[in-house]
């Protein structure tokens, strides 16, 4: 018969290995909770350059010719966290398009948070189409 010291040794060990794959099992790998944490990088990104686009435009009456032109605008970085350049198109006079390329895809545990159009998106490169109106005139 083994000694209680052995016993309490082998289900401390089991124990420990048991939290360690719950832990992967809810959280997901490291690698995963990065993709996800760049995919919510980009996602502040774009809020903030579509917020820095309208501001610009509503300053300058006409929309930035490129990204560069916000440069002395923003505090953030114009590429994402792998370094890959965010992507601005202008479409017409009020309306431009913002891409970025994302590592997964929304789930549907976050649907029910979306506070911005670029929280719900597929994996790969996705674009959100985007307006800059004046306001209206009284």
């Amino acid at each position: 018969m083994k000694p209680p010291a052995s016993l309490f040794a082998v289900l401390s060990t089991i124990a420990m290995i048991a939290a360690v794959v719950v832990g992967l099992i809810v959280i997901g790998s490291p690698g995963e909770f990065r993709m996800r944490r760049f995919d919510e990088r980009r996602e502040t990104d774009l809020s903030s350059i579509s917020g820095a686009v309208r501001t610009y435009r509503l300053t300058h009456e006409s929309l930035p010719q490129q990204l560069g032109d916000l440069q002395s605008a923003i505090t953030y970085s114009l590429k994402d966290p792998v370094g890959r350049p965010y992507e601005y198109a202008i479409k017409d006079e009020f309306s431009y398009e913002l891409c970025a390329e994302f590592d997964r895809t929304t789930d549907t545990l976050t649907a029910t948070r979306f506070s911005s159009v670029f929280e719900k998106h597929g994996s790969g490169r996705q674009c959100f189409a985007q307006e800059a109106r004046p306001p209206a005139k009284r």
